[in-house]
């Protein structure tokens, strides 16, 4: 798909043809480091090269395993609270920083340059209680928020400083991105999986923190993606997100109830992607080609052709057939000539 009808949507405007692109991971298991996994990082930049050259992606969110979990300055130990209440900014220099200038700049080294690119960042929420989750241990990445409510009702003052901390390096991360040479931010955040950590600490912290890197997401690019994520069947309540100040809006349309036409109308007419589920359980990756190229014209026959992207709930499955992802990019594609409106 040429990248001038690709910009078309994502500037909300009337589209020639409907983009699609979905994405997954590379390495057998994303919140390994560099350490646990020493192959993660060729395995990022030669992977992204080989998906992208064989689905042909209209555009690409890069995948950076082996970044998802960030060892904070001067804390030896996240769940102790003393640790906690040392944490400093990451240095400039931080290898979690530099890394992924080297990651972001060779992964856009190896695909094709009319590709519109999208590097990843986390929530300071999101980041911090990743490091909470052992991979090697742990089978359900929930233990993750169960693990954070705890510290946070312990000692919040502690936990929302050390938010804030974790805020300013990420946004050191957005600004190596840019330098880097990405054309966007993939933006994920989503709230605490813990019926203890309900509104008034999303109202109160986490929005006010994810709005300054939404500011400094929004100071370098002139496009970027909100992913409200609904990793592992994770729920949110979407309304709570039509402040976040970005263009593009991403999220689970089975578990948070809106379908792409109802949450464009709920975040005031923005462009939106997704539509398709993300587990080995959804049409994408078990059906057949009639059956997935029909859901793609449901999909747009309900929402539209103006800003409308067609995408993933989250990342799909690693091995989400080949020739499913190209049965809905090209339903997607040929839609308007088919319905005979181009």
């Amino acid at each position: 798909m040429d990248r001038n009808d690709v910009l078309t949507a994502f500037d909300n405007k009337d589209e020639k043809k409907v983009p699609f692109s979905v994405w997954h991971h590379f390495n057998p298991n994303e919140f390994l480091t560099f350490v646990q996994n020493p192959k993660a990082f060729d395995t990022d930049v030669k992977g992204e090269s080989n998906y992208v050259k064989t689905v042909n992606s209209d555009f690409v969110k890069l995948m950076d395993d082996g970044y998802f979990v960030c060892k904070f300055n001067h804390v030896d130990n996240p769940s102790d609270l003393n640790s906690l209440s040392k944490i400093q900014e990451l240095n400039d220099d931080d290898p979690w920083l530099t890394g992924q200038y080297h990651l972001i700049s060779d992964q856009i080294k190896a695909i094709d340059k009319s590709k519109v690119v999208f590097s990843n960042v986390f929530s300071a929420v999101t980041l911090f209680k990743w490091a909470f989750f052992n991979p090697e241990k742990d089978d359900d990445v929930s233990v993750a928020d169960h693990r954070f409510a705890d510290l946070y009702l312990k000692d919040p003052k502690t936990v929302t400083n050390a938010l804030k901390v974790i805020t300013q390096d990420i946004k050191k991360q957005v600004r190596v991105a840019k330098r880097a040479g990405a054309d966007g931010v993939f933006f994920s955040t989503q709230e605490i999986q813990d019926k203890r950590i309900g509104k008034d600490f999303f109202k109160n912290v986490q929005e006010k923190l994810d709005a300054e890197i939404i500011d400094v997401i929004n100071q370098n690019f002139d496009t970027g993606i909100l992913h409200v994520c609904g990793f592992a069947g994770a729920t949110n309540h979407l309304p709570w997100f039509t402040n976040y100040k970005l263009p593009i809006i991403n999220w689970a349309t089975k578990i948070d109830g809106y379908t792409l036409g109802e949450g464009k109308k709920l975040f005031g007419n923005r462009v939106v992607l997704g539509g398709f589920g993300n587990t080995q359980d959804d049409v994408l990756y078990k059906g057949s080609k009639e059956q997935i190229q029909n859901t793609v014209d449901k999909l747009i026959d309900e929402a539209g052709t103006q800003g409308v992207i067609l995408g993933a709930d989250c990342t799909v499955p690693r091995d989400t057939p080949v020739n499913h992802i190209k049965w809905a990019e090209e339903a997607a594609h040929t839609y308007l000539k088919r319905k005979g409106t181009n």
